[in-house]
């Protein structure tokens, strides 16, 4: 019985008894833009977003409001907040009664927003407050009704405290739809 096989009575030159040895470009071509794309969509899911950021500036400010408010009825000592349009700083007050920016507090301590976050407006009782006013967080009364609004290139977020004290932070729509 004979046998059927590329070694079978081809000669050695011929195509049928050529051995492959390596990958094709074509095939090395395609493995690379796969591993592209797959990169790709890893850095974009790693890299947050402006949206995202606006969301967690947001909400730090929140926090930040709130706890401020609590020390200053806790220690009975007022403090306030203000903003220029690339960041906030809190102040409280010394022993002559002037405003003193907080520069060395761990938590109060002044903040500079991501590049392309910004403070919009900012108003109290709705009155709009010139950059660098102060909204002062009281330590016998309540604090006056505000709302602080920050943007960003596609979003927008509201901070906004009450007289009973709660701050919440609330994204608002897209501003390019």
């Amino acid at each position: 019985m004979a046998t059927v096989g590329l070694n079978s009575g081809t000669p050695p030159h011929s195509p049928l008894h050529r051995i492959q040895n390596g990958f094709t470009l074509i095939e090395l071509l395609v493995v690379l833009v796969v591993m592209g794309i797959a990169l790709g969509m890893v850095v974009v899911q790693l890299m947050p977003d402006d949206r995202t950021t606006l969301r967690e500036e947001a909400q730090v400010l929140a926090l930040l409001l709130e706890n401020a408010e609590m020390e200053a009825r806790a220690s009975g000592h007022p403090l306030a907040w203000s903003s220029d349009n690339n960041g906030y700083q809190f102040w409280k007050k010394n022993e002559y009664n002037e405003w003193v920016r907080l520069d060395d507090d761990k938590m109060f301590r002044p903040h500079i927003f991501p590049e392309g976050l910004g403070i919009a407006n900012v108003n109290v009782e709705d009155i709009p407050l010139k950059v660098g006013d102060l909204i002062s967080l009281n330590a016998s009364s309540f604090t006056l009704p505000f709302s602080i609004r920050l943007t960003s290139e596609h979003s927008s977020a509201n901070v906004t405290g009450s007289s009973t004290g709660a701050v919440s932070a609330v994204m608002g729509l897209d501003t390019n739809g």
